[in-house]
């Protein structure tokens, strides 16, 4: 049934705690991913030292090298998964991608994120690294401005109808629901917009904050933030502050958010990849910018980009083109998490969480690991 009232919120804290960081991941054998694992060499220099453990105190948001960066990657999303559904963006492998390119900056140097964006993924890291997790520091990641009550009713994705965590779509899949289930768009620089034609709080998307709504007509700037439609009609841009250079230009081959970054190179929408397929090379706005495939999708996957859409950045090269994964799965109790087509195998218990089960969502059945 589609729910036609409000969410119920209550304040909460803003942000979780800054807490130690451990080694999660000492006996996990895929967790450090293009170290260990898909060809990947264990001598690379990109891998540095054997991840073990980190210092204590809060971690920085870019991780000491491409090891840890993937053990973190891996925590922050096996547990978002895990405790906030597995919808949108938040599913394992997705989730995965958006991580490492917050958490490996050598990786991912021009398109780091800021503002509300570094925000959750510094928060999520946070919550992660403890040496004992909980559900609850996860839910503050994802709901900023306090945990709701609880779904009034069941079998709807909205948006919060109240003044907080106006960035979040929460699923609501039963009224039993602890109501900490959700998507906070602000991970991608955008927000909550729920679509439903019949004007009920249903069918909630993640959009551009200040966008064309769903009425969507072509690619654009607007005060800074970067438009472009989908096959629907729905502007699905983000705030370009929330990445790299924070401005919106439309001086490039065609309007997109700018990269960090100096020289100068002839605008394009077509994305380059070196010898051996390792790095995804762009030139959007004139200033070149690169992505380390490696470190996302695995060695040799940059597959190039001839005239992408407003919107296309480098890292949209790295993906396994044919043999890959499409969708993550339960391998016996490890979640093989999709990232881009290389499968990552997880060991959900050495991350403190249940085996891998199917979570049930209002966007379908989603193999994740289970929560504690």
């Amino acid at each position: 049934m589609r729910a036609r009232v409000a969410f119920a919120t209550v304040l909460g804290a803003a942000l979780a705690s800054a807490v130690a960081c451990v080694d999660l991941f000492h006996s996990t054998s895929d967790v450090h991913g293009i170290c260990e694992t898909d060809g990947g060499d264990a001598s690379d220099p990109r891998c540095g030292p054997e991840a073990g453990p980190v210092e204590a105190g809060p971690p920085d948001l870019c991780a000491p090298d491409a090891g840890v960066a993937q053990q973190r990657a891996t925590a922050a999303c096996a547990w978002l998964a895990a405790c906030d559904h597995p919808i949108g963006e938040n599913k394992t492998g997705a989730c995965m991608v958006n991580a490492i390119l917050a958490y490996d900056c050598e990786a991912n140097p021009n398109r780091q994120p800021k503002g509300k964006a570094a925000a959750f993924w510094q928060c999520l890291q946070n919550a992660t690294s403890s040496a004992a997790p909980t559900c609850a520091d996860v839910g503050k990641c994802v709901f900023p401005d306090g945990i709701p009550q609880g779904c009034k009713n069941g079998g709807f994705i909205g948006c919060s109808q109240s003044q907080y965590n106006l960035d979040t779509r929460q699923d609501c899949v039963a009224p039993s629901d602890a109501g900490s289930e959700g998507e906070n768009c602000a991970a991608y620089g955008q927000t909550c917009n729920s679509l439903d034609v019949d004007a009920s709080n249903d069918s909630a998307l993640c959009i551009n904050p200040k966008g064309q709504g769903r009425a969507c007509t072509g690619a654009g700037c607007s005060n800074g933030y970067l438009s472009f439609c989908n096959d629907a009609g729905v502007d699905i841009g983000y705030d370009c502050s929330a990445f790299g250079a924070g401005a919106c230009t439309l001086t490039g081959a065609a309007p997109a958010c700018k990269p960090d970054g100096t020289g100068a190179c002839p605008a394009t929408n077509d994305v380059t990849c070196t010898s051996g397929g390792v790095e995804a090379q762009g030139c959007m706005t004139g200033i070149p910018e690169t992505v380390d495939c490696t470190a996302i999708s695995g060695n040799g996957t940059c597959v190039p980009i001839e005239a992408g859409a407003p919107g296309t950045i480098p890292s949209d090269a790295c993906r396994v083109l044919d043999g890959g994964c499409t969708d993550d799965t339960c391998n016996g109790a490890l979640l093989a998490a999709c990232v881009r087509g290389r499968t990552v195998n997880i060991d959900c218990t050495q991350l403190h969480l249940k085996t891998c089960n199917p979570i049930t969502t209002e966007e379908g059945d989603v193999a994740a690991c289970n929560p504690p």
